[in-house]
């Protein structure tokens, strides 16, 4: 399969181009050479490389750069979504989405399912729904994955912790949230490519978790001094409306691809780990 991975110059991009080159033809590009935000520009590149499918990576994920940039934030999230939907599905080929746990808002206190209603709270979910719709509304083949907090490759927050890019940590909201780890999600994807089970699916490691309480576990597990410093500063924390609570049910991705999903403490333990291991 020829697969067009945009973002490829970040996190996720970089792990993806790396993985699924081993066993497929990978075309990584990163912003400078596709620019997804110029329709003319995207549908050149796409009618050219011709790929049999799309995992589209390239967004605007900095909540503080889409708070106070909300045109870079919509431009990327959801017209350049827009452009790259319009190519797929003129090209008749699958697009894979990643998205956000986020888009759900603040509207339970229950892990999410699919069909739960989106009322997003920030422009960078905001956004990100933005694109969800466009896909649904333009293509006919679409995978669109909500996952949250993505770690593993090589420039992930745990990984920055681990190597002691950080002094102290500040916390100034404790959301309780899922987190996923990016191995795991890379298999999901692959698998999901290998179907035309499209749709809309969660996709986290199971298991819910403060913010506070994973970034303590990051310092157990690491081993690490470094202290984590709880700030109410209500100005602080109003800078970004961060959803409460964002936890998913993954039942329908483990339906309908006959897995089971590993818990976040297996997989983060795992990963930390890996990186002392460096």
């Amino acid at each position: 399969m020829n697969i067009l991975i945009t973002g490829a110059n970040g996190n996720i991009g970089t792990y993806l181009c790396n993985v699924l080159s081993k066993s497929h033809t990978v075309y990584g590009l990163d912003k400078t050479e596709l620019n997804i935000v110029d329709k003319i520009s995207t549908e050149k590149t796409l009618n050219l490389l011709k790929p049999d499918a799309v995992i589209h990576t390239a967004a605007i994920t900095n909540k503080y750069i889409c708070e106070y940039n909300e045109t870079l934030a919509y431009d990327v999230n959801t017209v350049g979504t827009l452009n790259i939907a319009n190519c797929c599905n003129d090209l008749n080929i699958p697009i894979v989405y990643l998205s956000s746990t986020d888009v759900y808002g603040n509207n339970s206190s229950m892990p999410y399912s699919e069909v739960d209603d989106c009322t997003p709270i920030n422009t960078f979910s905001k956004s990100k729904l933005g694109g969800e719709e466009l896909i649904q509304t333009i293509c006919q083949k679409y995978f669109i994955i909500r996952s949250s907090t993505i770690f593993g490759g090589n420039d992930c927050f745990v990984r920055k912790l681990i190597n002691g890019k950080h002094s102290a940590i500040y916390l100034f909201s404790d959301p309780t949230l899922c987190i996923t780890y990016i191995e795991d999600l890379t298999l999901a994807i692959q698998k999901l490519l290998g179907t035309d089970k499209y749709g809309v699916y969660n996709y986290t490691n199971e298991g819910c978790i403060s913010k506070s309480k994973l970034i303590n576990s990051i310092i157990e597990f690491g081993n690490l001094n470094v202290p984590l410093i709880v700030n109410s500063d209500k100005l602080l924390s109003n800078l970004i409306r961060e959803p409460k609570y964002t936890c998913t049910d993954n039942s329908h991705i483990k339906e309908s691809l006959g897995i089971e999903i590993a818990p976040w403490d297996d997989r983060l333990r795992e990963y930390i780990n890996k990186c002392l291991k460096v």
